[in-house]
């Protein structure tokens, strides 16, 4: 592999492993907004919308700990573990478009939109091209 399309693979995985992050940070943040942006209902009722809200932090936390994990990974220079690192991030990424896909009836290409490119690094990183 050349070194330019080494240091390319290398370091959008990077880029890659961050994404979860802003999106962690926007379920934080944003609970609201964020349900809203994957499609999903925002409940009205108090006991409910306490309930999801409760949710979207476990699940915004989750991303930005799959983020700062695939960082540390990635400072260890070892590309065949980032590779198998983002092997787990398209496994959270099936998952949440599955999950989106049975509460919803919908969204899922929010999530699966990501697999090719991150399949594209993976391919990369374990030398597969």
């Amino acid at each position: 592999m050349s070194l330019t399309r080494d240091t390319f693979i290398y370091r959008g995985a990077l880029v890659i492993g961050l994404l979860p992050s802003f999106f962690g940070l926007n379920s934080l943040l944003r609970p609201e907004g964020s349900l809203k942006s994957v499609e999903f209902p925002v409940p009205t009722d108090p006991e409910s919308r306490k309930l999801v809200f409760g949710l979207m932090r476990i699940y915004g936390i989750r991303n930005v700990v799959v983020s700062f994990t695939l960082t540390l990974i990635w400072l260890t220079g070892n590309k065949r573990m980032v590779g198998l690192g983002l092997v787990g991030a398209m496994c959270m990424a099936i998952t949440d478009g599955l999950v989106s896909k049975s509460v919803t009836g919908g969204g899922e290409w929010n999530h699966w939109s990501f697999l090719p490119v991150i399949g594209v690094f993976v391919a990369g990183l374990l030398g597969w091209f």
